[in-house]
């Protein structure tokens, strides 16, 4: 009899043990999932900003836009307060809501939200020429909002200790209070390359 109650005890305290970890294993990996969905959304985000600019000569403004409409799914659910996310069975709303809510949170430039640059423009190239045009390169910067409980955290102080170190000291900064605040998020960085309609005309400023 006591054998059998030692055995019983041994197992209570096994599962004690292995039942948790197991769990933060299962959250981390859905945590992972929705890391590469963003990833993948937002190559296409960086594809479909690069075409709005190969039409619209570059314009940041066009492009942005053309890419919170791709990474809208993303945003919502989120913890930041005053952001509205419409029910997941409202799909389309949602994504709208999130877009609209990325372009918010945009607005400060740098962190968080999302950040679009033309990091290369080359003019070169005969418009009437087959295949004529300048090269536009485009690179988005997507904050993504890690929103797994238990995995979040720990995901990012993974990221935390080898890629805060090359971030600007002021969105280092905003990085760590936002985490300090239970909200954490990771960078994800996409170019992609496109010919354009007609060759880059830098605008003046006014």
């Amino acid at each position: 009899m006591r054998t059998i109650r030692d055995e019983a005890g041994q197992v209570v305290v096994e599962a004690a043990i292995v039942l948790p970890l197991c769990l933060f294993v299962l959250l981390a990996l859905l945590q992972l999932v929705l890391l590469q969905e963003a990833r993948l959304l937002l190559e296409y985000a960086a594809y479909r900003a690069a075409r709005t600019g190969a039409l619209w000569n570059g314009e940041v403004d066009r492009m942005a836009g053309s890419a919170r409409f791709v990474l809208g799914p993303t945003v919502c659910p989120s913890r930041f307060p005053g952001i509205p996310c419409p029910p997941a069975d409202l799909p389309a709303l949602r994504a709208a809501a999130g877009a609209e809510a990325l372009r918010l949170l945009s607005a400060g430039g740098g962190f968080p939200g999302l950040s679009v640059e033309v990091v290369g423009a080359v003019g070169e190239g005969d418009f009437d020429a087959v295949g004529g045009g300048g090269l536009l390169t485009v690179e988005l910067r997507y904050w993504l909002e890690l929103k797994i409980p238990f995995a979040d955290a720990g995901l990012w102080r993974a990221w935390r200790a080898v890629g805060a170190r090359r971030l600007p000291p002021g969105v280092r900064v905003a990085v760590e209070a936002a985490a300090a605040g239970g909200r954490y998020f990771v960078p994800l960085v996409s170019r992609h390359t496109m010919r354009m309609q007609s060759n880059f005309h830098r605008q003046e400023e006014p």
